[in-house]
């Protein structure tokens, strides 16, 4: 666990080869404490900035044993955050496929984290 958030290289399984929105992430590559809480959760967050609309899907666990995520408690100013524990954040593009982080998606995600 890092005490800064970073971008990672996320293996993606892709069943069609022709259709890029088959593809299926693996992210219990990167969220630690399996043997804690093996079951990832998962929830698709939309933010809208003028016109334009990013949407991210979160993969997090809970847990009330998971340690402290220490990037969300130095984002996060005032109450101690629900989530515990390795968060991941992805960009999906259209077609509901997932595609690489640009520099303003890594703003948005930050920003998508302190709220």
């Amino acid at each position: 666990m890092h005490s800064t958030p970073r971008q990672v290289l996320v293996n993606a399984r892709q069943i069609n080869r022709h259709a890029h929105h088959t593809r299926s992430p693996f992210p219990e590559n990167h969220l630690a404490e399996f043997a804690t809480q093996p079951y990832i959760h998962n929830c698709l967050v939309t933010v809208h900035e003028g016109f334009h609309e990013y949407r991210f899907m979160v993969f997090f666990k809970r847990h009330v044993l998971l340690r402290k995520n220490n990037c969300l408690s130095t984002l996060l100013r005032g109450p101690a955050p629900i989530l515990q524990g390795d968060v991941l954040v992805m960009r999906l593009g259209s077609l509901a496929a997932y595609v690489n982080m640009r520099d303003r998606d890594t703003i948005l995600a930050d920003w998508l984290m302190r709220r």
